[in-house]
């Protein structure tokens, strides 16, 4: 039913309109609003004409509906066209959406760092001029947000279904978060200004289990949705618990958002429960009340003649509306009909969005200075400009993890180096979950594995080296002070170093210098063999005492050999001979000098 309603009014940016002929409005929460006006030729340009030469320049203007006064509706066109049928003149037909649709940019991949998603949104409707009133349940400021080939509108719905946060425009502002509170009711009752009325429960209630991990804390949270009615009027909750018993089998699910302890996986399942769950009992209705908009609190009153002379009225309770369409036709004559659920919900019904699925991609790593000592890195994907990073990620390694004597760092441990191109995994395919694969060589630092693909080797930064040869099946180790161990396939092996080797064990050790120089320290050495030489071309020395110069012991020279102790013995056990075969041989001492024997003979 519809009744003449002459206060609607309506404004295109500047011009105000003085009739029409029709209009429609729809309004939905989580979406754009659509409308569609009709209006003669004469307010769009003239009666004689062949195009819409002139009302082509309403496109992108704001289109203000008001209802008594009030503004019920802030849009912007984005269509106008000319229409005729049969011998008419025609009529000029605007259409267009919300001033959220200035939002609904070409899809776009952005990231901000240590924000919350308030002041994301917030951000992003400064930048579109779209009104907002922000109040998001969820404060946490996180280390890496991420817009992913999604519009600005897109995003923002997505963040509502993640976070799962009341999302709507009112018809001028766009609300994110639950009002501090919510609008005054309005009272509308079946009979006078309702004229149809339809009252619904459904069951929409589902067991769930979440899970999801947090790597910081290696800590894997599960928990189970409340499967209370929390925030149902008594008819809901009945249909809520009439649901559950339907279905008694829970889901597994992983949480859509990063969640990082058990009380944000708590309050998170909640709210997701009361999203999934709004709807369960519901009403749909018809009014002339033009005022009403998506947002717009009921009261809501049944009443009907019980006899002749006695009406009987029931309240049936408060209610928020969430879609609503209004229709003015020929003449002025409004009605709308509009679908509202309890107004005492916790959480509206989630924006139906497509999640974004991020694709293997290259990143740049910009800092290996984890703040945690973790490992992790900071890269920039190729699509981030103006700063943009992600936040500190994690290396896939090929072995990694601890054990009962190693507590961390046991495995394969190799950081990016920073500059480094690197290839970026997602979990569950959220570009706020990425992770590095792997290093990738590039054409400048690329330079293979030479011919046959026989060489393998690893290389740290400084130039420290580790090669195998396939071809000659060697294995060199180095380093940048050529310092080299290098095994010939063959059975050989050669240590080498430009400046000195030093073999120990405790306090025994071997010294060799570049300066011919060979030091072998220890409390007891043996050598042994069936032949032992020791030659030197200049001379050998041996003695016994503490420091460079013992005090006792053997020199050999190529000319000259002493012997000297503080107590010298030459045995023979059957001859004993010291001769010179061409010179002097002397037998001296400072006191005396003692010859015995059982014969001496003397020349």
């Amino acid at each position: 039913m519809s009744i003449p309603f002459n206060p609607i009014t309506i404004s295109v940016g500047k011009k105000s309109l003085s009739s029409f002929i029709s209009l429609q409005i729809e309004q939905n929460i989580g979406k754009h609003h659509r409308f569609q006006m009709s209006v003669e030729l004469e307010t769009g340009s003239n009666r004689y004409v062949h195009n819409i030469n002139s009302s082509k320049e309403w496109l992108g203007e704001s289109i203000v509906v008001k209802a008594a006064n009030t503004p019920i509706f802030v849009g912007v066109v984005t269509n106008v066209q000319l229409h005729r049928e049969g011998s008419d003149f025609g009529c000029i037909i605007v259409s267009g959406y919300s001033a959220t649709y200035r939002l609904e940019t070409a899809h776009s991949c952005f990231s901000w760092n240590d924000r919350t998603i308030g002041d994301v949104v917030k951000k992003l409707c400064e930048q579109a001029k779209v009104q907002l009133e922000l109040n998001p349940a969820f404060k946490e400021t996180k280390d890496f947000i991420c817009q992913y080939e999604e519009s600005d509108f897109d995003f923002i719905r997505r963040l509502a279904h993640q976070y799962q946060e009341w999302m709507y425009f009112d018809g001028t502002k766009l609300i994110f978060g639950k009002p501090r509170k919510l609008a005054d009711p309005i009272r509308l009752e079946y009979g006078t200004t309702l004229s149809s009325l339809d009252i619904g429960l459904q069951t929409l209630a589902r067991s769930e289990e979440v899970f999801s991990y947090h790597s910081g804390a290696d800590h894997e949270m599960q928990r189970m949705t409340p499967d209370l009615a929390y925030g149902h009027d008594k008819l809901a909750g009945d249909a809520f618990r009439a649901s559950l018993g339907m279905f008694s089998k829970p889901a597994r699910q992983h949480a859509l958002p990063r969640i990082s302890d058990e009380s944000e996986l708590i309050n998170y399942m909640g709210r997701k429960q009361a999203a999934e769950t709004a709807e369960t009992h519901y009403i749909t209705a018809e009014s002339q009340v033009p005022t009403l908009r998506v947002g717009s609190v009921v009261s809501l009153y049944s009443s009907f003649l019980e006899r002749v002379g006695n009406i009987s009225k029931e309240s049936l309770g408060n209610f928020i509306i969430i879609e609503i369409t209004h229709e003015v036709s020929q003449g002025s004559y409004y009605k709308n009909r509009f679908k509202a659920i309890p107004a005492t919900i916790k959480a509206l019904p989630s924006p139906k969005v497509r999640m974004p699925l991020a694709e293997t991609q290259m990143a740049t790593v910009l800092s290996n200075a984890d703040p945690q000592g973790k490992g992790r890195v900071r890269v920039r994907m190729n699509w981030q400009t103006d700063g943009m990073q992600t936040g500190w990620v994690r290396v896939m390694t090929p072995d990694g993890g601890s054990s009962k004597d190693v507590k961390s760092n046991r495995g394969f441990v190799f950081i990016p180096e920073v500059g480094d191109q690197v290839l970026l995994g997602f979990r569950h395919g959220d570009p706020a979950r990425p992770y590095v694969m792997g290093s990738l060589f590039n054409g400048t630092t690329g330079g293979g594995g030479g011919q046959g693909n026989n060489c393998k080797s690893l290389t740290t930064r400084s130039g420290s080296s580790l090669k195998l040869d396939d071809s000659k099946g060697s294995v060199t180790l180095a380093d940048p002070g050529k310092t080299s161990i290098h095994m010939d396939g063959a059975g050989n092996a050669t240590f080498d170093s430009s400046d000195k080797i030093i073999i120990s064990c405790g306090s025994a050790s071997i010294e060799l210098h570049n300066d011919g120089t060979i030091k072998i320290n220890g409390k007891e050495i043996s050598v042994g063999g069936t032949d032992v030489s020791i030659a030197g071309t200049s001379s050998i020395v041996a003695g016994v005492g503490e420091g460079e110069t013992p005090s006792t012991g053997i020199g050999m020279s190529t000319t000259e050999l002493n012997i000297s102790s503080s107590k010298t013995y030459i045995d023979g056990s059957s001859e004993t001979s010291v001769s010179s075969s061409g010179g002097t041989t002397s037998v001296t001492a400072s006191s005396e000098v003692i010859v015995g024997g059982s014969k001496v003979k003397l020349n």
